[in-house]
């Protein structure tokens, strides 16, 4: 215990002219702390008997309880703890208080993701969207689809005159744009930095919809060719943005009237079915009916991103038709003459030749050659696994062998793929069947088809790759191993 300092002037006690015994003449002084409290100080040296210890403005040092606290520092007000990265920031320096920091991370994660990161958004018109949109499409997607061809399309052009469309038109436009570029940022559907942006699209795909409704309402305009390419704008935007994905069907069932208008969607439809369980599928049979009219339309070059034989595009179809009629078979029936069928189409897929289909065609750009190689191996490997599913192939070791040589050829020609940027874009079908035939292969296959899948959603601005990652991923968490419990609900996962 520290000796209490020495004696000062005092300013808080009082002087009498008694002196400290009663006697004449010296100054006498009050006990602060009886002064304080109101008390008769004796007045006594060296100190009162009333209040110990002293006389001094400094109370002395005294002997106190173990970890009984006497004072405390005064603080001032203090500012309600609102920003709490400073506060992370601050606690990082302080040894003493990890305990309460360790909780906010959590907390302050929620408060991070409110930040707007897109700001004055509240000044934004639909005239500005309007005109980022259609600067963006030129500048952005036209130059990057046109460039990676491998053969040069008439249906790639730049947008103009958005001014002079349709409402509807004007508005899907934008909402693909914003839908493009949300994906090439992030195509994590719940990425908070993009929420605001995305609201933006769904408001002009509201508007577009609600515009069309009122083509569709007027019969003067209900069929006419601007309305069905609203209806188609609508369409394709929904599937980039993945809005329609898991319940794609609902187009086609909705509008049967307007299925011959829009033919070249068929495409759409029967690589749909394909990724869709058998017994749910989107008219398999009068799609085979029609399958002459799906050559012709195909053949015109609206799908540059679809490289794939008219023929083996056809055999898809043909598969998907025989996947439908062995699950309307009675059960425990006879499938002999759909397995006789299904036999001989596969013997059929398996002798195609991409050499004779290059020789016999128009001289192709680089490239035809090694994608036909691989739709071949894709639609074999699609045609075996999936009748396999619905038990029409047996899982003999015949079978098994072509499995296997096939998926290997598969993944060879997917990695010569990526030699070419153009060639990256056109395999997003055949990685699906990759992805499939991956959980019998090995690790390798499965981080090269779901890496492959994450890098074409942002390369291409479209979110379906993704959400094929996704259902691979689940299909490698479960114990299923036939192609109906991999696609066991309808995914549209090509567009």
């Amino acid at each position: 215990m520290a000796p209490s300092p020495e004696p000062r002037p005092s300013t808080g006690a009082s002087e009498s002219p008694d002196d400290n015994s009663g006697g004449s003449g010296s100054t006498r002084r009050f006990y602060w702390e009886c002064q304080r409290r109101g008390l008769v100080c004796d007045s006594k040296r060296p100190v009162c008997s009333r209040l110990c210890p002293g006389y001094e403005n400094v109370k002395p040092l005294t002997w106190v309880a173990p970890n009984q606290v006497t004072t405390r520092t005064w603080r001032g007000g203090r500012k309600p703890k609102t920003d709490k990265i400073d506060i992370a920031k601050k606690g990082s320096k302080g040894s003493g208080k990890k305990k309460a920091i360790q909780k906010i991370p959590e907390e302050e994660d929620r408060r991070v993701q409110l930040i707007h990161v897109f700001p004055g958004q509240e000044l934004r018109t639909e005239t500005c969207d309007i005109a980022d949109a259609s600067v963006y499409w030129n500048e952005q997607v036209y130059p990057y689809f046109y460039e990676n061809q491998l053969t040069k399309s008439p249906w790639v052009v730049p947008i103009s005159h958005i001014h002079a469309m349709k409402p509807y038109r004007r508005h899907g436009l934008v909402t693909m744009a914003i839908e493009h570029r949300m994906s090439r940022l992030s195509p994590a559907r719940n990425d908070a930095y993009a929420i605001e942006v995305r609201a933006r699209a769904y408001q002009h795909r509201l508007t577009a919809i609600q515009a069309l409704n009122k083509e569709i309402e007027n019969e003067s305009t209900r069929c006419s060719d601007a309305t069905l390419a609203g209806v188609i704008v609508i369409l394709f935007s929904d599937l980039m943005g993945s809005a329609t994905e898991p319940n794609w069907h609902a187009f086609c069932q909705k509008s049967p009237h307007l299925k011959s208008l829009v033919l070249f969607c068929k495409v759409i439809e029967n690589l749909a079915n394909t990724t869709s369980p058998a017994h749910d599928q989107v008219s398999p049979v009068a799609n085979f009916k029609i399958r002459n009219v799906v050559r012709d339309v195909f053949s015109i070059g609206y799908y540059p991103q679809l490289p794939c034989p008219v023929d083996l595009l056809i055999d898809i179809i043909h598969i998907n038709r025989l996947r439908f009629q062995a699950t309307c078979s009675q059960p425990g029936g006879p499938l002999t003459s759909i397995r006789m069928e299904a036999e001989r189409l596969l013997d059929k897929i398996l002798d195609y030749s991409p050499e004779v289909w290059s020789g016999s065609t128009e001289p192709l750009a680089d490239g035809h050659l090694l994608m036909a190689k691989t739709y071949r191996s894709a639609v074999a490997l699609f045609g075996v696994s999936s009748l396999q599913s619905v038990k029409v192939i047996p899982f003999s070791k015949d079978w098994m062998t072509v499995k296997e040589t096939h998926r290997d050829r598969l993944f060879s020609f997917l990695k010569a793929s990526l030699a070419s940027p153009a060639l990256k874009i056109c395999t997003t079908w055949p990685m699906i069947v990759a992805g499939f035939e991956a959980k019998s292969g090995n690790l390798s296959m499965r981080s090269f088809v779901l890496g492959r899948m994450k890098e074409d959603s942002q390369r291409m601005g479209i979110y379906l790759p993704v959400a094929a990652k996704e259902v691979l991923e689940r299909f490698y968490a479960s114990v299923g191993n036939t192609w109906d419990d991999c696609f066991d609900s309808p995914h549209a996962l090509f567009t």
